[in-house]
């Protein structure tokens, strides 16, 4: 693995949550120049494609937690007395 691609990585994540944090999408579309706004809508769907890709197997695992037991002997809820 690259380290710098990480690093790169991981800086612009911070970079976006940083920003989507001090100013609101319409406050966006008014005041960022109308490159910006291009390359964003440009690269939008194909970093979203891959980020979909990539969360998939940890919801599958997440989903799978989640299920309910399927056999009636690890179903215990309690209340014996």
């Amino acid at each position: 693995m690259d380290d710098q691609l990480e690093y790169g990585f991981g800086t612009a994540v911070f970079v976006l949550d940083h920003t989507a944090e001090k100013i609101s999408p319409d406050e966006a579309d008014r005041a960022f120049g109308e490159v910006t706004k291009e390359n964003f809508w440009r690269m939008y769907q194909p970093v979203r494609d891959w980020a979909d890709t990539k969360s998939q197997p940890q919801e599958d695992e997440r989903g799978s937690m989640a299920r309910p037991a399927e056999d009636e002997e690890l179903d215990d809820v309690g209340g014996g007395g």
